[in-house]
């Protein structure tokens, strides 16, 4: 009879235990399930990609022996990005970013005395008010990669750290991205996003917004 009701207990015991063990393993699980996020953001766009070294220059090289000289307007740039979480702390983000880039040809008046002179900066009146102004616009693209590591996790407020690469459709340079401090905050299925990085798509950071899709 007694071993009978240690026999009892003991496997109630242990039915109990299994049971404590089994439900923090399914509340670990869910802590740490895989998890899909969109991401809307905006942000400078970058100096390198939105230049275009080689074009600038190369423009600059044709236009000026002619008395034109080149202005670079920036417009901040849309990114929309996927994000997937395999652990509680470890993302994967790929983005593709959209902005403007206009360039205003603007047209010296040429100095009197260089009639017959052949095309050379020399032969215009760079301190003169220009003569006329044409502007050429373009849509450029960036697509991004990178891995964050959040460092900080609470409830509502983390923060992360990424690291990854980003490529320029029209000028096909490899950049990297560098992010060394970002932010994620909000409770609910939408929140808020912010980094400083440094990549193909932005200069100095970005902001915007994230949706989980599960």
């Amino acid at each position: 009879m007694k071993s009978r009701l240690i026999t009892t207990v003991f496997l109630l015991a242990a039915t109990l235990s299994f049971h404590d063990a089994f439900a923090k393993d399914l509340n670990n699980e869910k802590e740490t399930s895989y998890q899909h996020s969109l991401e809307l953001t905006t942000g400078y766009p970058s100096l390198i990609f939105d230049l275009e070294f080689p074009t600038l220059s190369s423009k600059m090289q044709y236009y000026r022996p002619y008395g034109q000289d080149i202005v670079t307007h920036y417009t901040p740039g849309l990114n929309i990005g996927y994000t997937f979480g395999w652990s509680q702390r470890w993302e994967v983000n790929a983005m593709a970013n959209m902005h403007l880039t206009s360039y205003d040809i603007v047209q010296y008046p040429s100095l009197s005395d260089t009639e017959g002179n052949g095309p050379s900066p020399d032969n215009y009146d760079w301190d003169a008010e220009p003569v006329s102004k044409t502007r050429e616009s373009s849509v450029n693209w960036a697509i991004c990669a990178s891995v964050r590591y959040k460092w900080l996790v609470r409830d509502a407020f983390n923060m992360y750290s990424a690291l990854g690469a980003g490529i320029s459709i029209a000028s096909p340079i490899p950049l990297p991205y560098i992010a060394p401090v970002g932010i994620q905050f909000g409770k609910g299925r939408v929140y808020g996003i912010a980094e400083i990085n440094m990549s193909a798509a932005n200069t100095f950071g970005m902001a915007g917004i994230g949706i989980k899709l599960n």
